[in-house]
């Protein structure tokens, strides 16, 4: 009996350390390609550059290979824009995306479905300077999965048995919240050079998530900042900087890098050959690879861990890999820029 409770003990324990972390480390995920994923950086860039239709999907598979469990995030997301005529600056534009989050072999597993409105005002005739708004709402389910998780109990003379029943009563929670974002976005286009910045707050609303009935916790908000300039170089290539900084919490991560657009010519299929490389202070740098066409972008990227996690498992791995594709009434994009995203 006193074995048991010990083992009971020790097991309660385990579980309290997971939610302990759970809520100490809460961070939204984040991608390494967060410029072919703009609803998650900031709602007001909905339909930025857009003709009319863009559809963008992100696979992200982190710390897979050595001694821990992957982290996988998925998302799809489409955009639409509306505007009275095609001549017309300023328009509406609607958003949405659904986002999978799962780690440590899916025991946790969070979705995210967001709606986005914004708005995009020329503050000029030719829309070379703009500003645009934008709001978003987003219905997220955190779940935990008890079935996965693993007690001392499931190990006998045949070995660790998980099918085996823990004899353990597990409350966990399953959390369901609807949650608010806003955010603004100024961008001005010269003849050979232009820039843009962008500042956003998800989770205004405060949404409180947990793991036990009885013990949550308000989810902190997060801001970003986010900006880049672009400028014409000679052959049609193009120097594309862009830098983000994340504050949730007392996490904060600031990105800054670019790309440069190698132009194809005489080619039907590719119009570009995109080559970036990134630096994430304090956790990562990560190359990337783009090829582009006129109404399509993929690329692939590639971290190299330069955080402590790196010492625990060397071998640990990040692979990310986008795919952007616009399409609908008008072939040409009205940006004049590829797939029309904000590098």
């Amino acid at each position: 009996m006193k074995k048991n409770n010990t083992i009971r003990r020790s097991n309660t324990l385990l579980i309290a350390l997971f939610i302990f972390c759970l809520k100490s480390q809460a961070q939204d995920p984040h991608f390494s390609q967060f410029f072919t994923s703009p609803l998650t950086v900031n709602p007001a860039l909905a339909g930025e550059g857009v003709s009319d239709w863009r559809a963008s999907a992100n696979f992200r598979s982190q710390w897979w290979g050595g001694y821990v469990a992957p982290y996988t995030t998925k998302t799809v997301s489409i955009e639409k824009r509306f505007s009275k005529d095609k001549s017309s600056n300023n328009y509406f534009a609607l958003g949405g995306y659904l986002l999978s989050d799962a780690s440590n072999n899916g025991l946790l597993k969070n979705t995210y479905f967001s709606l986005d409105l914004s708005y995009h005002i020329s503050l000029d005739a030719q829309g070379d300077e703009q500003i645009s708004g934008g709001l978003s709402t987003t219905y997220a389910n955190r779940l935990i999965d008890a079935d996965k998780l693993s007690f001392q109990s499931q190990f006998g003379s045949m070995g660790f048995q998980r099918t085996a029943p823990s004899g353990e009563v597990i409350d966990l929670l399953a959390n369901r919240y609807i949650d608010i974002n806003a955010g603004i976005n100024y961008s001005k286009k010269n003849t050979d050079w232009g820039y843009h910045i962008g500042a956003a707050v998800f989770h205004a609303g405060g949404p409180s998530e947990g793991a036990y009935k009885g013990n949550q916790y308000s989810l902190p908000r997060r801001f970003t900042i986010s900006g880049g300039a672009d400028f014409s170089m000679p052959n049609d290539n193009t120097l594309y900087l862009s830098s983000m900084y994340e504050k949730q919490g007392s996490n904060g991560i600031f990105t800054l890098g670019g790309q440069y657009k190698l132009g194809i010519h005489n080619n039907e299929t590719l119009s570009s050959l995109n080559l970036g490389l990134w630096n994430r202070f304090g956790d990562a740098i990560y190359p990337y690879v783009g090829l582009e066409g006129k109404n399509w972008l993929g690329g692939i990227s590639y971290d190299i861990i330069t955080s402590g996690v790196a010492t625990g498992a060397s071998s640990i791995q990040s692979l990310e890999v986008s795919l952007v594709w616009t399409f609908g009434k008008s072939s040409n994009n009205h940006s004049g820029k590829g797939v029309g995203l904000k590098y």
